[in-house]
């Protein structure tokens, strides 16, 4: 009995296993998202996964920021609309999605907001992957523009249906008043 495989054989397998995973990286919009991930982590940029529908308020600055040992947050008395101090921070991704900075706002040591501003590239993969997560978002209008609104238990998370190109790509989680 003959256990050889043919040449042709294996030769097709040898090239199915070098060029599958590449196609995969090149050629689909999943392993495009994880090579950017895979450079952005190369190159220094830190994940921050942040299980938002947990926020609330009530979180202590050193406890939450001790959770991301490796994202270098930059803190600062600094009033703003949303609140009187502010971190800061250079990252990589946001639960997954290519990112480029987060920052957390907090008033009267209460987090108050909480704005991630992600590559424009993947908005349709944040939009999908929130909706996966949070359940189908409210739709509301303001101006010209609809927004997207998922009501958590401490807040709400608020994103562009369609991003404007003079605009950021923001995601945004405010927390509840009263």
């Amino acid at each position: 009995m003959n256990l050889k495989l043919p040449k042709t054989y294996t030769l097709l397998l040898a090239l199915c296993m070098v060029a599958g995973p590449f196609i995969w990286l090149v050629l689909t919009e999943d392993g495009k998202r994880r090579s950017d991930l895979f450079l952005l982590h190369l190159f220094g940029h830190q994940p921050f996964n942040l299980a938002v529908a947990k926020l609330r308020p009530g979180l202590d600055e050193d406890v939450l920021l001790r959770q991301f040992p490796r994202v270098a947050f930059t803190c600062a008395d600094v009033p703003s609309a949303l609140g009187e101090r502010q971190c800061e921070a250079s990252i990589g991704s946001f639960n997954g999605i290519p990112a480029r900075q987060a920052r957390l706002d907090w008033k009267d040591e209460a987090l108050v907001a909480v704005r991630i501003d992600y590559r424009g590239r993947w908005h349709e993969a944040l939009i999908e992957d929130t909706t996966t997560r949070l359940g189908p978002p409210r739709r509301d209008r303001v101006d010209e523009r609809t927004i997207l609104a998922w009501r958590l238990d401490h807040g709400m998370l608020l994103a562009p249906e369609q991003l404007i190109d003079a605009e950021p790509p923001v995601l945004i989680w405010i927390a509840q008043q009263g």
